[in-house]
Parts: structure tokens; C-alpha cells; sequence
């Protein structure tokens, strides 16, 4: 469970994508398409979001036992509480909901489903991701590297330390000191990689667009 697409399709006992059809009124089929239409998005906000400093923030919601608590239970994902988390996340990730929009057009021109029911879904699909990004690290018994990246435990220089040795962990690397900064970020970029995805949607320029438009709205 080293991808996003992975995560998903393992999350909820497997029924992730039924739960999510079931709470938005679609067919599973359709679920299926919006969750991986969504799945670039997310990947490369997470990548950006690490690229420019904002490691802390994702340590943070990885640590979040209510994004832990959606990846395990629809009820949870679906609770009023976890959907408001999952929006901020999402607001973190992409910076305004205008961007937001965006990204959901984009979905819709793949799935065919509106807009706003991809919006609607985002932050759910955003909360199981996060809490299966944490299980993965707590079931290689990194759960408390993580609360310690999350409350900014190093200093400077040493948080990116620690974050090297646990990302090594996760991943069976072990960087050396010269190559710490790079062997982090190559672990990283594997952790919050998209997974096999589609053809209708891994053939359709999502990547570079979603690339783009965030891109394009950089504060």
C-alpha cells in the first residue's frame, strides 16, 4: 500500500469506492472514475506541498486520528467532522476553492459526473488517503515519527533528518549522509506517487493540467 491509488482501492476493507458511491448517490463504476480522476490532483498537491516546505502540515494530518478513523470506517469518513477536516487539507493542499473548481472541471471532463459532486467528494477521497498514507507508517511502527514531525520536534536541519530516517524506514532505504536530503524526497515522491491508473484517465493530460493550474495559482 505504497501508492494512493493503492490505498483506496484497499481502504474500508476494500469497499472504499462502494461506501463513496453509496454516500453520493452514484453507481460504483462512477465512484471508481471520480476517485482515480481526483487521484493526480491529490498526488501532486501532496508533491508541491512537500516541495515547498510544507512537510510539517502533511505530518500533521497524517497524525489526525479522525483522517486514520476514514480510511477504517465509512461512518467516520462520512461524519460532518472528518469532512470539514478533509476541506482544510484540501484548502491547504490547492490554496482557494477557486483552484478547487479547477480541478474538479477537470475530473468531470474524464467522468462525466458534475463538478460539484466532485467537489463534494474531494475532501472525503483526501481524508482515506491521508489515513492510509498513516497506516502504512504505523504498521512499520513509525506512527510516533510521525507526531514528532507533526509537533516540529528537530530543529531546523533536524527535522529533515528525522524525516529521512523515517522515510528510509518505510521504504527499506538507507540514504547516506550526503545523499540524505535526495534519498527523503525520491522516498517522498514514492509515497504520494498516483499507482496505476486507467488508461481513460492516465492518457488524458489530467497531470499536466492539474500541474498547471497549480502551477499557475502559486501565492
Amino acid at each position: 500500500m505504497f501508492n494512493l491509488n493503492e490505498i483506496i482501492q484497499s481502504a474500508q476493507g476494500g469497499n472504499a469506492v462502494g461506501n463513496l458511491a453509496q454516500q453520493f448517490g452514484i453507481s460504483p463504476d462512477q465512484a471508481q472514475a471520480a476517485v482515480q480522476a481526483l487521484i493526480p490532483a491529490i498526488s501532486t498537491g501532496l508533491l508541491q506541498k512537500a516541495s515547498s516546505g510544507g512537510l510539517g502540515g502533511i505530518a500533521a494530518a497524517l497524525s489526525d486520528p479522525a483522517h486514520l478513523a476514514a480510511f477504517s470506517s465509512p461512518g467516520a469518513a462520512q461524519s460532518g467532522d472528518t469532512v470539514q477536516k478533509g476541506s482544510d487539507v484540501v484548502d491547504d493542499l490547492f490554496g482557494s476553492s477557486h483552484i478547487t473548481q479547477q480541478i474538479a472541471q477537470q475530473a468531470s471532463a474524464i467522468t462525466g459526473l458534475r463538478p460539484d459532486v466532485l467537489m463534494q467528494m474531494l475532501p472525503v477521497v483526501v481524508s482515506i488517503v491521508l489515513g492510509g498514507l498513516a497506516k502504512s507508517a504505523q504498521n512499520q511502527g513509525l506512527g510516533g515519527m510521525i507526531g514528532q514531525l507533526a509537533s516540529g520536534g528537530a530543529q531546523s536541519g533536524g527535522i529533515f533528518g528525522m524525516l529521512t530516517g523515517f522515510l528510509g524506514s518505510l521504504f527499506g532505504s538507507a540514504p547516506t549522509s550526503g545523499s540524505a536530503g535526495q534519498g527523503a524526497f525520491d522516498s517522498l515522491t514514492k509515497m504520494f506517487q498516483p499507482g496505476n491508473l486507467p488508461p481513460e484517465v492516465s492518457q488524458s493530460g489530467i497531470n499536466d493540467e492539474i500541474g498547471k493550474i497549480l502551477g499557475n495559482n502559486k501565492s
